[in-house]
């Protein structure tokens, strides 16, 4: 895993192999850019992916991406070994290792995983379950702080309760209070209107009175005039 300078300034790697391959060397292991790797090099998924496993062989280079912000190991394909498969004894070992793991202390089976420090399920943990003084195999649960929890439980209960009263009272006063002025409103147009109408019948009263008055002159006029003319033609003997 030496490098050595090359031909246009070129830097090769020694592979495990014999072979030269151009790279750079850090930290003591071969490095190479994505894409560049030589043949007989894999990545953990790579090996995984043909059911092949590393087989406790230690990383040969690195495979860089990113600007080298990110990296993969490559570890060669010769020394990697086939996975192991479990036999039906270990699944059945590690099955029964999970379900042990799924028990609760104080409520029994669960669906998820207990915790390992008390091993108790979520439920119960947040129901204030704790372990007695003998040990991990009894639990019982603290009445008082449950006590206290139903207290402030019903506290709420009560203040909220009151909080929905206000809250209706006020909602009720305001529809209250928005239905007495839409009233108001209507009876304030209804009068308004009506005082128009009133306005306008007594402007027509008056202009009818008027005519009529103009009218009669008129009429009185014409009268006159008659009278005038008939006078004047009997002074003067007019048949």
């Amino acid at each position: 895993m030496t490098a050595a300078g090359g031909e246009r300034g070129v830097e090769w790697v020694q592979l495990w192999d014999g072979r030269r391959w151009p790279g750079r060397v850090r930290d003591g292991l071969p490095e190479f850019r994505f894409g560049q790797a030589p043949a007989g090099l894999s990545t953990r998924r790579q090996l995984r992916q043909r059911g092949l496993s590393r087989g406790g062989q230690e990383p040969f280079a690195r495979l860089t991406w990113k600007r080298d912000r990110r990296f993969a190991w490559l570890y060669v394909d010769a020394l990697a070994k086939a996975k192991r498969i479990p036999t039906g004894k270990q699944l059945a070992a590690v099955n029964k290792a999970l379900a042990a793991r799924k028990v609760c202390a104080e409520c029994g089976p669960v669906e998820h995983c207990v915790r390992t420090t008390d091993q108790l399920c979520g439920d119960c943990y947040a129901a204030g379950v704790t372990p007695t003084a003998g040990g991990t195999d009894g639990w019982r649960t603290v009445q008082g702080w449950q006590d206290d929890t139903d207290v402030e439980s019903d506290a709420d209960e009560d203040a909220a309760r009151d909080d929905r009263a206000g809250q209706d009272e006020a909602a009720t006063a305001a529809r209250r209070a928005a239905d007495a002025l839409t009233r108001t409103e209507a009876a304030l147009a209804a009068a308004d209107h009506a005082d128009r109408r009133a306005a306008e019948q007594v402007e027509r009263d008056e202009q009818l009175n008027r005519w009529h008055a103009d009218d009669r002159a008129a009429r009185l006029a014409a009268e006159q005039a008659d009278t005038d003319t008939e006078q004047w033609a009997d002074e003067r003997g007019v048949a």
